[in-house]
């Protein structure tokens, strides 16, 4: 288990060594950082004599958003990942108290590594409270997805690009499996969403003053912007996929055009070798001296004659 226990007092910035030397620091807000497995996270929960009802929603297999709250604790889970090309979002857990904020997580998929060490450089100087506290991490996981959709849109563009100026060297399946993964971060913005909506709307909590309340109320609305921007790139991505199949198939018709040109050249000449292949004793034009150089000659000017008339025909476009 990989646990970080840090404690905030008149903005300085200590870790301690573990969550055991956190006992004794009421006086000081602490963050505690937890990842690891579900054992590992009801065996700590347990040592910080969490309810059982609490432990049963922090370790809840669903992986969807959900906000609990009580007079004295507000839980938020939310869907994160550190890149947008992760298969997989981590469901990360807050739990709030007066002066203590906890964060779970029980996959390798996430961790406050850079926030850890932007308050380890003096970076608290807006961080007052546990909500404060908690403002700053959901507004890093905001940044985090607005990182993640930049790369995402710079990974379309390029698509975009390469469709536009070699259509036919870019693969359907490329664009499909980027359109894959871009909807998995639509589908995690939208429930990030969706968990900061349902905190935002909860009652008014004696940990959420007004001014958290108007903080949060900005968070929301940047991650509800960066959903329905994401949402575009998928459209983006489809009208793509569209134009690649329009022009494959253009391609395809060209190519049946130019095989029907050739079929209506090569038929009158595969008729006239067919009717002289065949073996009758008594035919008119086998005992001409010329026949065999008139019947060439008739050939190649039925052959050219066709080949103008449906070039003017607009065949060979």
């Amino acid at each position: 288990m990989k646990q970080h226990a840090i404690t905030l007092a008149h903005g300085t910035y200590t870790e301690l060594k573990d969550t055991e030397g956190a006992k004794g620091t009421e006086d000081k807000l602490l963050w505690l950082d937890i990842q690891g497995t579900s054992e590992e996270l009801t065996h700590f929960l347990k040592e910080r004599q969490i309810p059982p009802f609490l432990r049963r929603r922090v370790l809840s297999s669903q992986r969807f958003p959900s906000v609990f709250s009580g007079n004295d604790y507000v839980l938020l889970s939310v869907p994160a990942r550190k890149t947008w090309v992760q298969k997989r979002s981590v469901s990360i857990t807050f739990i709030l108290f007066a002066q203590e904020v906890i964060t779970l997580c029980r996959d390798e998929g996430y961790n406050f590594d850079g926030e850890r060490k932007q308050l380890a450089e003096g970076d608290t100087a807006s961080i007052r409270s546990a909500s404060d506290l908690l403002i700053a991490l959901l507004d890093s996981l905001v940044e985090t997805n607005i990182c993640n959709f930049i790369e995402a849109r710079s990974q379309t563009e390029n698509l975009s690009l390469h469709v536009d100026n070699a259509s036919g060297k870019i693969s359907e399946q490329t664009i499909l499996d980027t359109r894959r993964q871009i909807n998995h971060l639509v589908n995690q913005f939208e429930d990030f969403f969706y968990g900061l909506a349902d905190l935002h709307a909860l009652t008014p909590h004696a940990m959420l003053s007004d001014a958290v309340r108007e903080k949060l109320r900005d968070i929301r609305d940047a991650q509800n912007h960066l959903a329905k921007n994401a949402l575009r790139l998928v459209t983006r991505l489809s009208e793509l996929l569209q134009h690649c199949q329009f022009v494959l198939q253009q391609q395809t018709d060209q190519r049946l055009r130019q095989l029907t040109v050739l079929s209506a050249i090569f038929m009158p000449l595969t008729l006239i070798t067919g009717v002289y292949g065949m073996n009758f004793a008594y035919m008119p034009e086998t005992g001409w001296r010329y026949g065999y150089y008139a019947t060439l000659a008739g050939m190649v000017w039925l052959a050219i004659f066709l080949w103008i008339t449906l070039k003017r025909k607009g065949w060979f476009r």
